[in-house]
């Protein structure tokens, strides 16, 4: 939505935080993270007592803490904001990328590896996008990065609940004996 809002060349420099910054698009930002972040805190609420990696759900929650995190420290307001909005987004970023790294190693599936790699696609575009090099294609790189890691997200509600699935089914079998 902030797209259709207020798309100009510098959101493509600038990524998301661009429109995190501005006020036509910060009450888009703000309820956009808002929602993300419960939902995330849920998710990881949702998964913590099922079969997964122990890691995973303390990971969501750094991600859900992180977006907040993220409209507080406004990367225009000098650089120790700035540096400050850039660790909690690595810091977001490379624990979304754990995430799906765990999901590709437990069920390597065709969807999976493609959620893995999308999202390691757009990473990659916007890490190069992060030094003034003149690849501008920041936003590009964090949508589809973000698509790819909702992909995986998703992939894990199916994967975690199958393993408990199969852990009922393996209990009935040793009472039908």
């Amino acid at each position: 939505m902030c797209i259709f809002v207020s798309h100009s060349r510098e959101a493509e420099i600038y990524g998301i935080s661009y429109y995190g910054v501005h006020a036509p698009t910060l009450p888009l930002v703000a309820i956009g993270y808002g929602v993300g972040s419960v939902g995330l805190w849920r998710t990881a609420k949702y998964l913590s007592p099922l079969d997964v990696p122990k890691i995973f759900a303390p990971g969501l929650l750094v991600v859900a803490i992180g977006l907040p995190l993220l409209l507080i420290t406004p990367f225009n307001h000098g650089a120790f904001f700035n540096w400050a909005h850039m660790t909690v987004g690595i810091v977001i970023g490379v624990t979304q990328m754990a995430t799906s790294t765990y999901l590709l190693f437990r069920q390597r599936q065709f969807s999976t590896t493609v959620a893995f790699f999308l999202q390691l696609a757009g990473g990659i575009v916007a890490a190069v996008s992060l030094p003034d090099w003149g690849f501008h294609h920041m936003l590009d790189g964090q949508m589809v990065f973000e698509l790819g890691f909702a992909w995986c997200l998703i992939q894990w509600t199916y994967v975690a609940p199958d393993k408990k699935r199969q852990m009922a089914d393996l209990s009935l079998s040793f009472d039908d004996e």
